[in-house]
């Protein structure tokens, strides 16, 4: 059965997709009108004839009853004669009140008057009718007279002394009833086609409109557009939500249900009820408050941040609700900090590789003036320089990956006439880092960036790095000291803004990475200037604590 009845609807809507919607509505309009305009008409024919019969017999009643109480009427009867004057009155009052005849019949039921005067003087013509009135019997009746097929009223006339002295029979011919029964039939045919034609002028005038409304579009592509834009929505990898100003869900996509269910399963979201207010809050609550749109914001739920968009739905200039995008953005900042390590590997290989290659042309132009002994000490002296410098970093440092970063960029310092100087107070054991080492290396390659920058202008060129470890609360500590011109009071609130930066367009992104690395663990970032000159950058990390907000940050 249900098979059978999906089938029925695939075959309703194929035949009804070959129609436009304005065909589709006036056919609706004028199959309803003209149902209704039929039915009223049958109504109002069967009311018309039955009321108009009830109209034409309390007429004729109450004109026969008026006629029988006339005293020229009643002297007529009484003197038993025939009078031109009950004549002229007769025709009078019928002209009067639209009747077809009123007929004074005297005791023996010869008529005193009547339309057709040849008639007159003459017998009623069905006695045993009009004798029921001389018997006292006010009557309706409907047979064939004079005049042809009628209904009449027949009503007995009394004298002062209440005696019978005759009759009156006052009618119409059926034929003049049912003309006015077609006049207001026609009346009212002209009323419900003027009704029809309304109709079809409102169906045009409605189907229009609704085009309007609906952008011109079909129904069938009205269907077709829900069905794709439902398949796009959910194919999309961020999270849409859109509120009306009621706060109430009108589109929500697979990719916003999965994503907020793994921050909290208590999240339930379903279209047309009203949305979590903790989502409302995070989500909507900035948007309906000053209906503007914020770009790659970012928000912080529970324990995931989240990069959204939000934009205002505004229909004809006034405010409708909202619109959110979102997308868990831990994965693509993992792959930033992975990117962002590989560039530091990649210039720290760099600097050992130009610094090397310097070296070589030495050896090359001692051996090509035959100067081997000066070869010999001068590849022993390199050996030793190297041999010390690596067996420092690394007596501290026992993280190979970290430390052969940081020697790369104490080289690629020394190509720009800094001094970076690992800090004898570092130590950092082996850890089990996994992914963290590329946030380290992030943290330590943006702030040495930073600092050789502040430097390289300066007379004095020098850059101390402390990294050590606190096993006790299992916390990395990062210090970075630099000799540079230090930092503005008035920029050190806006240092870990994204794009902010004092050295031009495209920068100011390292800082706020490492903001978000530090915030992400819950950590602690302190900014001071020095008292003589340069700056100190101040890290704690925690290696254990992830996610969270970061409350202790000191700017």
């Amino acid at each position: 059965m249900k098979e059978y009845t999906t089938a029925m609807q695939q075959k309703i809507s194929q035949f009804m997709s070959r129609f436009s919607l304005r065909t589709i509505i006036i056919s609706i309009v004028l199959l309803t009108t003209t149902i209704s305009l039929i039915l009223s008409t049958f109504y109002l024919q069967k009311y018309v004839v039955q009321n108009e019969y009830k109209h034409a017999k309390d007429k004729m009643s109450t004109i026969a009853k008026i006629f029988a109480t006339d005293e020229q009427v009643k002297k007529a009867l009484i003197q038993d004669k025939t009078s031109k004057d009950i004549q002229d009155l007769s025709l009078e009052v019928a002209k009067i009140s639209n009747m077809d005849f009123i007929v004074v019949l005297d005791k023996k039921l010869i008529r005193l008057s009547h339309p057709n005067p040849d008639v007159i003087g003459k017998p009623f013509s069905d006695l045993d009718d009009a004798r029921q009135a001389l018997n006292g019997d006010a009557h309706f009746s409907q047979k064939k007279g004079v005049l042809g097929d009628g209904i009449r009223f027949f009503v007995p006339v009394k004298d002062d002394n209440n005696q019978i002295i005759g009759v009156i029979c006052a009618g119409i011919t059926l034929d003049t009833l049912q003309g006015e029964i077609h006049n207001l039939q026609a009346k009212i045919t002209l009323i419900l086609l003027i009704g029809l034609f309304v109709g079809i002028i409102g169906a045009l005038i409605s189907s229009t409109a609704i085009k309007r409304i609906l952008l011109g579009l079909e129904p069938q592509d009205i269907s077709r557009l829900v069905q794709e834009n439902k398949w796009i929505n959910d194919e999309i990898n961020e999270g849409i939500i859109a509120v009306n100003d009621k706060k109430e869900i009108t589109l929500i996509n697979q990719a916003a249900h999965s994503l907020l269910s793994s921050i909290d399963s208590s999240f339930q979201l379903t279209m047309h009820q009203k949305i979590d207010e903790r989502l409302f809050a995070a989500f909507f609550n900035h948007c309906f408050e000053t209906q503007s749109k914020q770009t790659d914001q970012e928000l912080l739920l529970h324990t995931t941040t989240l990069i959204a968009t939000t934009s205002p739905i505004t229909v004809n200039k006034v405010f409708n609700g909202a619109v959110i995008t979102f997308r868990d953005q831990s994965e693509m900042y993992q792959l930033i900090h992975t990117l962002s390590g590989s560039q530091q590997y990649i210039e720290a290989l760099r600097a050992q590789t130009h610094e090397f290659m310097n070296k070589t042309h030495v050896i090359m132009g001692l051996i090509e003036q035959k100067k081997y002994d000066l070869v010999q000490d001068y590849i022993q002296q390199i050996s030793q320089d190297y041999q010390k410098e690596i067996g420092y970093v690394t007596e501290l440092i026992h993280s190979p990956v970290i430390a052969g970063f940081i020697l790369g960029k104490i080289n690629e310092a020394q190509e720009q006439q800094v001094t970076l100087t690992l800090n004898p107070y570092s130590f950092l054991p082996d850890l089990k880092l996994d992914d963290t080492v590329h946030q380290v290396i992030q943290i330590v390659g943006n702030l040495l960036d930073n600092a050789i920058d502040a430097t390289k202008e300066e007379m004095i060129k020098n850059v101390n790095l402390l990294i050590t470890y606190e096993m006790e609360g299992n916390i990395l500590i990062i210090e970075v000291i630099d000799s540079g011109c230090g930092i503005q009071t008035s920029d050190v609130e806006q240092l870990f803004q994204k794009g902010f930066s004092t050295k031009g367009m495209g920068r100011g992104y390292g800082l706020h990475a490492i903001y978000r690395i530090v915030n992400e663990h819950g950590g602690l970032i302190d900014i001071t200037n020095n008292e003589d000159t340069g700056a100190t950058v101040y890290i704690e990390l925690p290696l254990k604590q992830k996610g969270g907000q970061n409350e202790r940050s000191n700017y």
